[in-house]
This record gives structure tokens, C-alpha cells and sequence, in this order.
């Protein structure tokens, strides 16, 4: 490829968008891949930042208005929108906002799964079916029976504590955040059973509603709690971190025993029907290898069904909540519409994870390829949901955009920025990407770095106020390689 056509896909010199910088620096040899990442930036996630509302707004939605202008979701959204912030280097935004967020926790460290100001004090819902809004406009309840989403907001405010920390190495911040990480932790735990199952109903699905432990919630709960236990052994509050431990240990052996079935992971446990297992292979398996919940023997099992299956594309979009879809019964719909029977982005998400965490490369990029043309498209906006008979839903909702983001920057290159300091590097990236040579000009705190995957080798140079702990390896599962980067200076260091 000739110089002019990379430094095209390099995607030039990055503009000031609401606070923050667009992508720049980027290196693939996929023009769909870079473009789509770019728009995804500039055209969603960062102008769907606004000032205007309160420092550190994002609305979930690129025209600031689809969900209601003004009204914040920190459950899920909130997790997906920060993380993708914190990759275009809005650090203070998504700092704001996570102090917004906190400023409704309630003293049991319940947090709202929704923030609608101009809805204070109202019911919300649909006819039939309300829900209170709290004085301060916080929605702690959902309006379905059965509270759906109970147990989605403590790992997204976990999980976003972790990210915050992780780009910004901030100690003082951390140990400040501790007392609200714990409380929410701790409102997590509570819906932990003596089994070992987390109740709460469906982590993401409304309708239908998974009542009321789902296989996803589990796998979410088991890293929220291993992530809470590593924060606070930063802190120096060991107790917590092996209590923290022990929960995560304790969800794990139950969810490999209680939603195992033969082959699979069931979708979720009804308190009176038992285990729901009807509607072919679900996210619950996804998660699963996602987060490394599943014993060894169990992903040999079930990464074979998952690999090829084409069922989880709706529409020709991944991914879809379950492989039969139309297998779902009239019991399961607590509200009547059949809203989440549909692709995405958070179950893509999912997806793209396990996909990376078992080395599939090819699957993966196919997958991001897939999404990248939906946007095109469209002129890089992403409908809310997709189905058979297209997108429907918010026009131009983040949630696919953001993950974009994320996933070419966590999965496809491999970028681990660790709780101690240290950069990992561990792409899962096809021949072609090998071929071609890819990278990126990585930017966090006051560190640069500019590398290159080529031939089998990294090479490029580090910048920075002091030496930098490098984990490199060739792809998911090779044996990691260490070097110590120093400021200034060129580095290559073979695979």
C-alpha cells in the first residue's frame, strides 16, 4: 500500500469536537474499518457530548433528542458511551458525568437506570404499565412487572469507576470514588442468593423480560466484582477485595452448575417455571466466553455452536438476543411488544468479545465489517435495534457506534491499559492485518505512543515523563513478551 493511501487511513489530523479530539492516528488497512471508526467518533459519540445540559452530558443518541433531550441512562448506555469517550481521550467528560451519576446514589448504593429531570416527580410508561420518578428525576424502578434491569446499573458504575481509572492512573480520584464503587457493589450483593445466583431480572432485555435471574446478568456481576476487588486492593482495603473475591468466586460455581445444559448455557431461571431454555442458543453463551465465566471443558463444548452460527444475525446485522426468536411464549411478555427480539450492539458486543478471547480474528473482523457497512449506509448512523425487516427504533442511537470504538480498540488491536501501569498489547487481527501492517498513535495521561504490527514484529516509539511496562504477544492465547519502552526512543521487538 503507497504512502499517500495510508496516511488517508491514518485519518489526518484529529478536530476538536465538544471538548474532545476526533480519532487521528489510526492505521488499518481497511478503509471501511477506518472510516466507519471515525464517523462512529465524530458524527455520534462525540456529538452526542453537550456542555449546554450539565458538564459532562452525553446524550444516548447523536441528535442529543431521541430518548429525550436532557435525560441521562447510566445503566448499560452510560458503560458503552464513557468507555468509547475515554478512547477519544474525553476524559474530563466522562469524569463529569460520572459525578452526575453518583449524585443519585441512594444511601443503600441503589443507582437509577434512567435520569429524566424533566420527568421529576411523574409516573413514566406506558399505558398500563408506570413507573415513580423520584423528586431529582431519578428512575430507580422500571415500569414492567418485574423490575427488569434491577441488576444492570451497579456493574456499569463499577465498571466505568475501572475504566476512568485505568486511563487516567489517578490514585487520589480512586481513592475518593471508593466509599460509592462499595455502596454499589454492595447493593450488587444483595441480590446474590445463597446459591450463588443473581437475581434482578433481564441485565439489558425488557421485552421480553427474563424474570428473574438471567444468564448474562451473571457473567456481567462475576467481572463487576472481580474488577471492585482489584480497585480496592489499590486502595490498600484488602478485606473488601477478598470479599469482593469470594462473591465472584461464588456467582461463577453457581452459573456453571445451575445454567449448564448439556451443551449450552440457558438463557435465564423464572422462579416458577425453572430454567428457560426454549429459544435455541441465547447471549447467556456469549457472555460466558466473553468473560471467561465458562469452565474449560464447557467452552470446548459451546464455542463449536457459537462459531458459525448464523441464527444470531437479525437482518444481516449481529448480534441477536437468541437463535429462535420466534420460540418466546405469551408468558414471557410482561409488556405485549416484542421490542429486544432483535440485533444489538451490547449483545454484539458480547460477541465480539468471545470472538477475541478465543482467537477468531476472521469472525470477528467479519462482524465489525458487517456493522461498518449497515453505517455506511445509512450515512454512519445506527438505528437503535435491526430485525428482519430492517432498523428500527432511535435513528441515530450510540450504542453501536460507541461499541464500534470499543471493540476495534479492545479486541481487534488489543489495547489492555492495566490497573499497575502497564500497556498490554494483544491484537486479534487477521492475516491481511499481519500482511498490511496495522497500529494506532496511542495517547493517555501524558504518554504517547506511536506503534506498528508488521511481519511479525511491533515497532515504533515511546514518549512519555518516564518508562513504559510493555506486555506484548502475537494473538489471543501466545505467550505474552515483555519489554520496558523509554521516552524518546525507538523500539522493534519481534513475535
Amino acid at each position: 500500500m503507497n504512502r499517500t493511501r495510508r496516511a488517508f487511513l491514518q485519518l489526518g489530523a484529529g478536530a476538536a469536537v465538544n471538548g474532545a479530539v476526533a480519532p487521528e492516528g489510526l492505521d488499518l488497512p481497511d478503509p471501511l474499518v477506518a472510516e466507519a471508526y471515525r464517523w462512529a467518533a465524530v458524527r455520534n459519540v462525540l456529538a452526542a457530548v453537550n456542555p449546554k445540559v450539565f458538564p459532562g452530558y452525553f446524550s444516548v443518541c447523536a441528535d442529543g433528542r431521541g430518548f429525550g433531550y436532557g435525560n441521562t441512562y447510566p445503566s448499560l448506555d452510560g458503560h458503552q458511551m464513557t468507555d468509547a469517550l475515554l478512547w477519544l481521550g474525553a476524559v474530563e467528560v466522562a469524569k463529569q458525568n460520572w459525578d452526575y451519576v453518583r449524585g443519585f446514589q441512594r444511601e443503600d448504593g441503589a443507582l437509577p437506570i434512567a435520569i429524566l429531570p424533566t420527568q421529576a416527580a411523574k409516573p413514566i410508561g406506558p399505558k398500563g404499565y408506570t413507573a415513580e420518578v423520584s423528586a431529582n428525576g431519578g428512575l430507580y424502578r422500571h415500569w414492567a412487572p418485574g423490575n427488569p434491569l434491577e441488576a444492570l446499573a451497579g456493574p456499569t458504575f463499577i465498571q466505568n469507576a475501572d475504566a476512568i481509572f485505568r486511563r487516567t492512573y489517578d490514585r487520589d480520584w480512586l481513592a475518593a470514588q471508593m466509599g460509592a464503587v462499595n455502596l454499589a457493589a454492595d447493593f450488587l450483593a444483595a441480590l446474590v442468593d445463597r446459591k450463588g445466583v443473581v437475581h434482578g431480572s433481564g441485565y439489558y432485555v425488557e421485552r421480553p423480560t427474563r424474570y428473574d435471574a438471567d444468564g448474562v446478568t451473571q457473567p456481567h456481576a462475576i467481572d463487576a466484582f472481580l474488577r471492585a476487588a482489584a480497585l480496592n486492593l489499590i486502595v490498600g482495603a484488602g478485606r473488601a477485595a477478598a470479599r469482593y473475591t469470594s462473591l465472584a468466586g461464588r456467582i461463577r460455581r453457581a452459573f456453571v452448575e445451575t445454567f449448564w445444559v448439556r451443551d449450552h448455557f440457558a438463557e435465564y431461571l423464572h422462579p416458577k417455571r425453572g430454567l428457560v431454555d426454549s429459544h435455541g442458543l441465547s447471549d447467556s453463551n456469549w457472555a460466558a466466553l466473553a468473560f471467561g465465566a465458562a469452565l474449560p471443558e464447557q467452552e470446548k463444548l459451546v464455542w463449536p455452536l457459537l462459531e458459525n452460527e448464523p441464527k444470531f444475525w437479525f437482518g444481516g446485522m449481529p448480534t441477536g438476543i437468541a437463535t429462535e426468536p420466534e420460540g418466546y411464549e405469551a408468558w414471557e411478555f410482561l409488556y405485549p411488544d416484542r421490542m429486544d427480539l432483535a440485533a444489538m450492539g451490547r449483545v454484539w458486543h458480547l460477541e465480539c468479545a468471545a470472538r477475541a478471547r478465543m482467537g477468531d480474528a476472521d469472525g470477528l473482523l467479519r462482524a465489525v465489517r458487517r456493522v461498518c457497512e449497515t453505517g455506511r449506509a445509512n450515512g454512519y448512523y445506527w438505528r437503535e435495534r435491526y430485525n428482519e425487516k430492517g432498523g428500527y427504533g432511535a435513528e441515530k442511537y450510540c450504542e453501536y457506534p460507541a461499541n464500534l470504538i470499543r471493540i476495534v480498540q479492545r479486541f481487534v488491536l488489543g489495547v489492555e491499559l492495566r490497573t499497575d501501569g502497564t500497556l498490554a498489547l494483544g491484537p486479534a487481527a487477521t492475516e491481511e492485518y499481519w500482511t498490511q501492517g496495522f497500529g494506532q498513535t496511542l495517547e493517555w495521561r501524558d504518554r504517547v505512543l506511536e506503534y506498528r504490527f508488521e511481519a511479525g514484529k511491533l515497532s515504533g516509539r515511546y514518549r512519555g515523563p518516564s518508562p513504559l511496562a510493555l506486555n506484548v504477544r502475537r494473538a489471543p492465547g501466545a505467550a505474552w513478551k515483555s519489554a520496558t519502552l523509554h521516552p524518546g526512543k525507538r523500539f522493534s521487538i519481534g513475535l
